[in-house]
């Protein structure tokens, strides 16, 4: 295999040594170091868009001009027009953007378009050295059993890439099928159109493995191997997959789902097949939690048709005052905020005899626990501007410190105690 390699590369740099081949690749580099250092040192919107497609555009007319004269140009164009097609990926995007903002443009061009021009270009550039179909000839070996070559190789990659990219169009389709005639749960759909992409790569990589010809005991073999691996090194990511889509039918964690999580509101942003993407409302945090957890773990879940929390705010106050005065201020401060709710209406109880006050609970809703914080700190200072403006005064504990001598002097025995000393006679 070795020796037929250098033997396809030896043949290459024969081709790409000519001196009209080292002409064409020179002209290329020199026209696109050029138009890089204008665009560079002339720094004006204009120039940029039009430098941006107007040096491959003329490097291309170049190339067409020298063949015209019956001079070579094969490699020019083929450079230019290669730079050209991927330089007008951008302006078609956005374009197409305009005129249809909601179409998967970003994607597509990811998925699709890239990978296909670079394997077309890989393609045509082995095709230009002529040695394409002898470099797909080349054997790599046997696997299972079955002779293996580049062609083969090539091939199989290709395909299983576009199975893997294009297998969930064909899934969510199905799946928005079974939602629409069988009146499937937007969740099971969700969990339904996972099982369908991954089936359909599954077939896709048999009909590969058969394209290769690997036959159905090696298929067989491969299956053993993998469940002993699965059993012994990657259980931990099988568990996460299967419990992925036993959240996805159950429907109990959704997007935009609020979960506490450790004491913090966190809100579901995403669900993947290995973790849970959350984000703590605290400090903005990104979580990556295992889907296992949720089936080890307690968890308290804020639904997402209903995510109202109650809260609480303790306060003090002195004893004169009047505890049923004191509720009242309380509760109209929590009706008086605007993201309280009013059902349930805000509470609020007598708690404690303290050393120094009655202590006093008030208890709030609110419908985003993500809003709970916030709210409880408004109500905390509203509860000082009313405290203040009906006189209700918030105590602190106060503690009186005597000095002490030992061994004590008897006035000042007699002074703690209350007693006047004797007078001297």
């Amino acid at each position: 295999m070795l020796n037929e390699f250098t033997q396809e590369a030896t043949t290459w740099l024969g081709y790409l040594q000519r001196g009209s081949v080292l002409t064409q690749i020179g002209l290329f580099v020199a026209g696109m170091s050029l138009e890089s250092r204008l665009t560079r040192q002339l720094r004006t919107p204009l120039l940029t868009s039009v430098s941006y497609l107007l040096a491959p555009a003329l490097l291309l007319g170049l190339a067409l001009g020298l063949q015209a004269l019956s001079i070579p140009g094969g490699v020019l164009q083929y450079l230019a027009l290669l730079a050209l097609i991927w330089r007008l990926v951008e302006p078609c995007k956005l374009l197409i953007s305009r005129r249809f903002p909601k179409a998967p443009v970003e994607d597509v061009d990811k998925t699709l378009f890239r990978p296909v021009l670079l394997v077309v270009s890989v393609l045509t550039f082995f095709q230009m050295l002529g040695s394409r179909e002898s470099l797909s000839l080349i054997s790599l070996g046997s696997v299972f059993g079955v002779a293996l070559t580049v062609g083969k190789l090539c091939t199989a990659l290709v395909v299983t890439y576009l199975i893997v990219a294009f297998a969930s169009g064909p899934a969510a389709f199905v799946a928005w099928l079974g939602s629409k005639f069988f009146g499937i749960k937007p969740q099971s759909q969700r969990a339904l159109e996972v099982i369908l992409r991954y089936s359909v790569v599954a077939v896709g990589s048999l009909g590969v493995a058969y394209y290769i010809g690997i036959n159905a005991t090696a298929l067989l073999t491969v299956a053993g191997g993998l469940s002993v691996g699965i059993g012994f090194g990657i259980k931990e990511i099988i568990s996460n997959f299967i419990s992925s889509i036993w959240l996805l039918f159950e429907g109990s964690v959704r997007p935009g789902e609020i979960l506490m999580i450790n004491g913090d509101p966190c809100t579901v942003r995403k669900l993947g097949l290995r973790a849970t993407q959350l984000r703590r409302g605290r400090d903005g945090a990104e979580l990556l939690i295992p889907n296992q957890n949720f089936f080890t773990q307690e968890a308290e879940s804020y639904t997402a048709e209903e995510t109202s929390r109650r809260d609480a705010v303790v306060v003090g106050a002195a004893y004169h005052h009047e505890p049923a005065q004191v509720i009242s201020v309380l509760e109209a401060v929590a009706r008086e905020h605007n993201l309280v709710l009013s059902y349930p209406p805000p509470q609020a109880f007598t708690t404690d005899f303290a050393e120094s006050s009655i202590n006093y609970k008030l208890l709030f809703w609110v419908r985003n626990p993500l809003d709970a914080f916030g709210v409880g700190s408004d109500l905390r200072q509203a509860i000082w501007t009313a405290f203040d403006a009906n006189g209700i005064g918030i105590p602190f504990p106060q503690r009186q410190v005597y000095p002490m001598e030992w061994p004590p002097s008897q006035a000042k025995t007699l002074h703690l105690q209350g007693l006047q000393p004797e007078e001297p006679t």
